[in-house]
């Protein structure tokens, strides 16, 4: 690998404890510029107050400006150019942190935009949060991991609702179960099927339906779903491994080198190579 999935105890350089919260106030910010892209094995809030500059997630560059939540999932590739003023929160939290039912959160899909912006009143109520997260970090106080947990659970269920409002997301809950089903399916699977007959058969939908959905939910196809997944993985392993062509082609489900090569260029412009020597 030329750049590793780094865990929160390695951006700290500290042993690996098991530590898996971390909530940090930026007055400015310690870190502006990371120029190379790398993921995480964590989720991420990075909160901006105030500041400028840009946010790149999974080679998509998204411009900062103040009252804005950044939202990465685990596997993301993200790298950022932030003014040296640029002040905020960066919130960090594993899988195992987060409690039950906090799994549909709408902006942790792939899929989803990956920005939200806030009104005064929204930013308020977020940093008033988070203050008090880091007075009980600051404790050593009984039930400190289970009352993290539960402001935690606060502040994600705030952003859902903040972010559906804003996306308007409001549609049927069949049909968010359903699409969050597909997605989740299509993250296991994407590498070995990129047929549409299979998610659909696994969800016990038709193929049609599921299209419909899918849509509806995005204006794009099932088949456009499973082939910016595939690509998005291409993308990452070029960047962030030092595997070859063929091993990636093989990987994501390719038995063709060339086939490979002429569906990536296909759909983003470049061939393999020049997209890895220009993000390398």
């Amino acid at each position: 690998m030329l750049l590793p999935t780094v865990g929160i105890e390695q951006i700290f350089n500290l042993p690996y404890t098991g530590e898996d919260f971390k909530l940090l106030r930026h007055d400015p910010i310690n870190m502006p510029h990371i120029p190379h892209a790398h993921k995480h094995d964590f989720y991420m809030l990075l909160i901006i107050g105030q500041g400028s500059g840009t946010h790149t997630i999974d080679f998509r560059e998204h411009s900062v400006s103040e009252k804005m939540v950044f939202f990465l999932a685990p596997g993301q590739a993200h790298q950022w150019d932030l003014a040296g003023n640029t002040s905020g929160y960066q919130l960090m939290f594993s899988q195992k942190f987060l409690t039950a039912g906090s799994q549909r959160l709408p902006y942790f899909n792939l899929s989803a935009f990956p920005v939200l912006t806030l009104e005064n009143d929204q930013y308020q109520t977020l940093t008033l949060e988070f203050e008090q997260i880091l007075k009980e970090m600051s404790t050593t106080a009984q039930f400190q991991t289970e009352l993290l947990q539960t402001r935690l659970q606060l502040v994600l269920i705030l952003l859902k609702r903040w972010y559906s409002h804003s996306f308007n997301l409001q549609d049927t809950a069949t049909d968010n179960r359903l699409i969050n089903s597909f997605l989740t399916l299509l993250d296991q699977h994407y590498m070995v099927h990129s047929e549409v007959s299979f998610y659909a058969d696994e969800l016990h939908v038709t193929p049609n339906y599921l299209n419909q959905i899918c849509r509806k939910k995005s204006g794009i196809t099932t088949g456009d779903y499973i082939r910016e997944r595939i690509l998005l993985e291409a993308k990452r392993m070029l960047t962030l491994t030092n595997l070859d062509i063929k091993e990636i082609a093989y990987a994501l489900g390719f038995n063709d080198t060339s086939y490979f090569s002429r569906f990536f260029r296909k759909n983003t412009g470049v061939s393999p190579q020049e997209f890895r020597k220009t993000n390398n």
